[in-house]
């Protein structure tokens, strides 16, 4: 009997802690309750609730749960709740839409958050400054591997459409073409620099939608002709694209460092910088347009996580260069596809209409 007390003692405690600490997290401000919440404390919170699967290895999935049937209760009930509250829904051009909270907050003055037809997923958005942006991926994010806003292309409503606009209905159905081609010319280690090319030069939009043209071979001067130069679609000024094969030994067996035929790519794409920045007045002459450009070095396939933290490194010294994997590449059209179909004719976010009551 005594032992009972002390549990219902221990227990009513425990309530009255939690409905004491209920008070003061609503009492603080917004940021102040991510300072008594962060740091690991929400999850150490979870924790003491119910410890994950990986906790249990010698217990199979079922007896898992069986073992901590209430528990697991518990944390199924805040799914439930979070899931049911948080997740705003409204129309968007007549087709319902649901802007959920998202764990990625990168911007001090923004917000970020999930736009989609279903609760917490569809389309990564920013609203900062009074704009709506959504988001492309850049690049391929590794299981467990952190990703920041360098990581993705935040586009706002105008640009999408814009982008939207480049891109002739048409050739909606030939999006999956052109990544199957994609696939097919990795899954058979083709490193002829003319397939990868054509298949750019057919198809732009693979870049993001992120220029309204794409010029092939237009020299900046007798010595330097990139493979491409592409017109920003938000500012009408160039960037420049170089793309390598995808097979090239970029890195020594003995010491892991750069081989020759990633330096002299990645000078090839630096002396195409430095003259589109020395020689802007010139470039201007000849109707080609300059301002703060990046160069796209697409090169490199299967690298591994050091490999590719030496590249992070050598882009810091020049931010002006971005090195993009063919695995990158295959990521963003693929992206792209996802962004274009579900915002094609859903762009008018401002007539949002909140249905949540």
């Amino acid at each position: 009997m005594p032992q009972h007390n002390d549990m219902k003692e221990r227990i009513t405690e425990a309530k009255n802690l939690l409905q004491k600490a209920s008070e003061i997290i609503q009492e603080v401000s917004d940021v102040e309750a991510t300072e008594i919440l962060g740091d690991g404390v929400l999850d150490l919170f979870l924790r003491s609730i119910l410890k994950p699967r990986k906790d249990f290895p010698e217990l199979s999935i079922y007896d898992y749960l069986l073992q901590n049937k209430h528990r697991a209760t518990l944390v199924a009930l805040l799914r439930h709740a979070i899931t049911h509250n948080y997740s705003i829904k409204g129309v968007v051009e007549g087709h319902p839409t649901f802007v959920s909270p998202d764990f990625h907050q990168w911007f001090q003055d923004g917000v970020m958050f999930m736009q989609g037809g279903e609760k917490f997923e569809g389309l990564m958005g920013l609203y900062q400054d009074g704009e709506v942006k959504f988001a492309i991926a850049a690049r391929v994010i590794r299981g467990g591997e952190q990703c920041g806003p360098d990581d993705f292309i935040f586009i706002s409503i105008e640009e999408a459409k814009e982008r939207s606009k480049r891109i002739k209905p048409q050739s909606l159905d030939s999006f999956d073409a052109a990544v199957k081609r994609l696939e097919f010319l990795l899954e058979n280690r083709s490193n002829d620099e003319s397939e990868y090319q054509s298949l750019l030069e057919e198809n732009p939009w693979m870049l993001g939608a992120e220029y309204e043209a794409i010029h092939s071979h237009q020299a900046l001067d007798d010595e330097n002709i990139p493979d491409f130069t592409g017109v920003r679609v938000h500012d009408k000024y160039r960037d420049i694209i170089e793309i390598k094969p995808p097979f090239l030994a970029l890195f020594r067996k003995s010491d892991g460092e750069f081989r020759s035929d990633f330096n002299t790519a990645w000078n090839q794409a630096e002396r195409y910088i430095n003259f589109a920045l020395t020689e802007s007045d010139y470039l201007r002459r000849k109707g080609l347009m300059f301002e703060n450009p990046k160069c796209y070095l697409l090169i490199g396939y299967a690298l591994t996580d050091e490999q590719r933290k030496k590249i992070v490194v050598k882009e810091r010294m020049n931010p002006s260069i971005r090195v993009r994997t063919y695995e990158d590449f295959l990521t963003y059209a693929k992206s792209t596809i996802q962004f274009v179909k579900t915002i094609s004719g859903k762009l008018e976010v401002d007539t949002i209409a909140d249905n949540s009551g």
